[in-house]
């Protein structure tokens, strides 16, 4: 950990750890406080990427809650190669990408289409209009793409922290980042005309 830490000083991982590392001894030995202290050091950052990468729906409470239910019972297993919160952003993508899937079978067979609602923060930045065409942009890509894109752009994640949170290598990164933006400069050609 310390030495990702002098490879990447911009990273908020590297200002965490020697503090992780205490918390996760303390909490291995089933320190509820402790476990307290990081839902609420983690939860709005947890929140605001599961809404990000489901495009906003009403279940992303649910996902907060199942993402620290497994981070509970999955914490004797963490091995401390990374900060909590890279940690609970993985667990995040995962629970983020079991519910797409299950939207999706409910879609093909139920074929209904879900209600989302705008975050209300992230729409005073532009006009709903351009920012529902920017959200469905995101919301189009394949979720190989999707994810990087959310993670740099929308939350701000150093590249090393992405590379860990999606188990890929710097370069395959970078490529799905200029695909990414190759596909969403197709798809808002014409808001960037404007």
């Amino acid at each position: 950990m310390a030495k990702n830490c002098e490879k990447s000083s911009k990273s908020q991982a590297c200002s965490e750890a020697p503090a992780d590392e205490v918390t996760v001894r303390t909490l291995k030995q089933d320190n509820i406080p402790d476990f307290d202290r990081i839902v609420a050091d983690n939860a709005e950052a947890v929140s605001t990427l599961a809404g990000r990468l489901l495009a906003w729906p009403s279940d992303v409470e649910d996902i907060v809650q199942d993402v620290f239910l497994s981070a509970y019972l999955g914490l004797k297993k963490f091995r401390g190669n990374s900060s909590i919160k890279t940690w609970l952003f993985k667990i995040t993508i995962n629970k983020c990408r079991n519910y797409r899937r299950r939207c999706m079978v409910r879609l093909k067979f139920f074929s209904y289409a879900r209600r989302e609602k705008v975050h209300a923060a992230d729409s005073l930045s532009m006009d709903s209009e351009t920012f529902n065409q920017v959200r469905n942009a995101i919301m189009a890509l394949p979720a190989k793409y999707r994810e990087p894109v959310v993670l740099k752009y929308l939350q701000d994640i150093p590249a090393d922290n992405i590379c860990q949170i999606l188990g890929i290598s710097e370069n395959v990164l970078q490529v799905r980042l200029s695909r990414a933006r190759q596909k969403l400069r197709l798809s808002l050609d014409g808001l960037l005309e404007e």
